[in-house]
């Protein structure tokens, strides 16, 4: 991340791109224009899309999503649990599959993408004859996120960007960004960028030149790698969207609804004009719980009033229990953990304590604690430094909040240490000397193995009781939470129509439970493997209905439209 953050930067390869791109050149039935849009407007309507973002994390996951999304007839239950039966909204696979960012886990390379992404989408749809049908063969475009840039986004361009194909989906994208002229006065535009929240020049000369094609009454996707809008209001002092916001301003109100990845569930918010702002990231990676940070009210325009949240997946009160379960899963589901807090608590409690300590009781051993910070050099730069290192963890934009949470946090630990380390050494020189007095030579070395071997086992448990009340009780550390969770669970993604009297429906489609076992396929669907249990894919809430004209939702939506904890 760091070589990344630092070479992405002052190397930024969209420049390059910019300047040796040809001009123009075919793609199939479609004609490729890099400075202008892939026109699929001579289409028919109804037209399908799919969004599909933050991909390629476990097999799984991913491969149960690519699975679905690859069928040519989906049904999609109305049940609201994925229950198996008869009823259903009768969905159809997209001409196009947008990838939404962030398609490989946890860093890019081209062994990465072939073995977390290209493999499960092959299995899932492989490669389709040669007929220049978009049935037959859909196209894929790809918008890319700051896990895809890790190398430069080099792997990505290979990829994404050299007018191949993609496992059943043919790949006409030329750079990192795009545009897509749709039937029906739609078009959709994906962005990059990068991993400093920027618009570079040329991608922004693009879409000037971009924005005098699209006339005052057609209707725009915009599709971000991350949610600026939800990410502005967590973290106003971290994220600074100005090229952003320039870009948005640019296409003023005719977008009428904006896509984004990087959180892991789905989260939809709503204005009075009934511009929609979708999180769809449930591609295939860790969940990210829904709670934490309040979003219920995002910052809007004035003539439309505020950004209202309507739906979140799954929802907050369920994502608040799941949480807890981190306190029983943590050592479980991240066992390897404990072999860095094993080391730290052994020489935490050689630090603090000498190996001949005799206590009776806690109050005996903190002047001894109090001693060795006093005449001991490496114990105080010891304990200064897990405090530093902890309070930099601390995830907050508060400052009052870091050193506050962080010192707790680090004295937590320590005082675990201590009190393992002091109790231990104790105990094994009494049990020594009664029993193995010849031993006691080796009591030091035998009492700091104890006491990593109790560190492997207290040391996670510490920070899973942290990472669990830092998210329930004061709604930070959503990210670290999530990741330590580890559910594979509560996916998504969308499916888009765009119906002939030019209505844009948009299908949220979840996925409660990933399959974890798979069959040989029976012939009855082009996959080479079907899940053999998991649950179906259902509608996560109603259908959205946007009307490109008015801009706004159908009165039947906003009718529907609940809150957050629906």
């Amino acid at each position: 991340m760091a070589i990344a953050n630092v070479f992405g930067r002052h190397a930024d390869p969209r420049l390059v791109e910019g300047i040796t791109r040809d001009d123009g050149s075919q793609c199939g039935a479609q004609s490729i224009t890099p400075f202008g849009p892939y026109d699929y407007s001579d289409q028919p309507a109804p037209f399908w899309l799919d969004y599909i973002s933050d991909t390629g994390d476990g097999w799984d996951a991913t491969y149960t999503v690519a699975y679905h999304a690859a069928q040519g007839k989906l049904t999609l239950s109305t049940s609201g649990a994925g229950d198996a039966g008869t009823d259903g909204i009768l969905t159809e696979r997209g001409s196009i599959l947008v990838f939404g960012g962030d398609e490989v886990y946890p860093a890019a390379s081209l062994e990465a993408y072939e073995t977390r992404l290209i493999l499960p989408f092959e299995h899932a749809f492989p490669k389709q004859d040669a007929t220049g049908s978009l049935r037959l063969n859909p196209h894929v475009f790809a918008v890319p996120g700051n896990h895809d840039w890790y190398d430069s986004l080099v792997s990505f361009t290979r990829l994404f960007c050299s007018r191949g194909s993609f496992a059943g989906w043919e790949a006409p994208q030329q750079r990192s960004y795009f545009a897509l002229k749709l039937p029906k006065s739609w078009w959709l535009i994906g962005t990059d960028l990068q991993l400093g929240n920027d618009i570079d020049g040329p991608q922004h000369a693009f879409f000037e030149r971009l924005e005098k094609q699209i006339g005052p009454d057609e209707s725009i996707i915009l599709c971000h790698a991350e949610p600026n809008w939800i990410n502005e209001k967590i973290y106003p002092d971290e994220y600074a969207y100005r090229s952003i916001r320039e870009l948005e301003a640019l296409f003023g109100d005719r977008v009428k609804l904006f896509l984004a990845g990087d959180y892991h569930h789905y989260s939809r918010h709503e204005n009075g004009g009934g511009v929609q702002k979708i999180v769809a990231g449930g591609g295939g990676a860790f969940l990210h719980l829904t709670h934490g940070h309040d979003d219920t009210v995002l910052e809007g325009n004035e003539g439309d009033g505020p950004f209202y949240c309507r739906k979140k997946f799954p929802p907050r009160s369920h994502s608040w229990w799941l949480a807890w379960t981190n306190l029983f899963l943590f050592p479980i589901r991240n066992w390897p953990f404990g072999f860095a807090t094993a080391p730290a608590y052994a020489v935490t409690a050689s630090a603090l304590i000498t190996p001949d300590t005799q206590v009776s009781s806690v109050t005996d051993l903190l002047p001894h604690v109090v001693q060795r910070l006093s005449w001991e050099p490496f114990s105080l730069f010891w304990v200064v430094a897990i405090a530093t290192g902890v309070v930099f963890f601390t995830d907050t934009s508060k400052l009052w909040y870091r050193w506050t949470a962080g010192l707790i946090h680090a004295f937590s630990h320590i005082t675990a240490a201590v009190l393992l380390g002091g109790v231990i050494a104790a105990m094994l020189r009494a049990w020594l000397a009664e029993f193995r007095p010849e031993w006691l030579p080796w009591q030091p070395p035998l009492a700091a193995l104890a006491t990593a071997v109790a560190g492997y086992m207290v040391g996670p448990l510490v920070l899973a009781l942290y990472l669990t009340l830092s998210l329930n009780v004061f709604r930070h550390h959503r990210d670290d939470t999530s990741s330590a969770l580890r559910n594979p669970h509560y996916k998504n993604f969308l499916r888009l129509c765009i119906t002939p009297s030019g209505e844009l429906t948009i299908y949220p489609v979840g996925i409660r439970r990933v399959a974890s076992r798979f069959g040989a396929s029976d012939g009855s669907t082009h996959s080479r493997l079907h899940p053999l249990n998991g649950t179906r894919p259902f509608l996560i809430e109603d259908p959205i209905v946007i009307k490109p004209q008015q801009g706004t939702c159908s009165s039947r939506t906003v009718r529907q439209a609940g809150s957050c904890n629906r």
